[in-house]
């Protein structure tokens, strides 16, 4: 049996997860360095924080209902649907690193 070959960009959302949790650790980051730096109050850079981190987790929230919720193409076959499953499971994978490694920081002291 022949099944469809699968299109490239189908295999760039495999990494589309775990792009924005490299996004939102630079940008957390980032804000964390530039606050410090010119000295935001500790309510303003925490705040600022983590609705950056929200929104982050909001788009890989997205990502994953929309794959979840989505059937694999029939006519991929086996492979269409393993690629789907692989998807859905890295970005699951990308939320809870996300929570687990970018959420706690977020309640230590702002600038030392």
């Amino acid at each position: 049996m022949n099944a469809a070959t699968l299109a490239p960009r189908r295999f760039w959302w495999l990494a589309a997860g775990f792009v924005v949790w490299c996004i939102a650790l630079v940008v957390l980051y980032g804000l964390h360095a530039i606050g410090c730096a010119f000295g935001w109050s500790a309510a303003t850079l925490r705040w600022s924080l983590v609705l950056l981190f929200l929104a982050h987790l909001a788009v890989i929230g997205w990502m994953w209902g929309r794959f979840a919720r989505a059937a694999p193409d029939a006519a991929t076959g086996a492979t269409g649907r393993f690629l789907h499953e692989a998807i859905v499971w890295t970005t699951i994978a990308a939320f809870a690193s996300a929570v687990l490694a970018l959420g706690p920081p977020l309640l230590l002291t702002t600038c030392i």
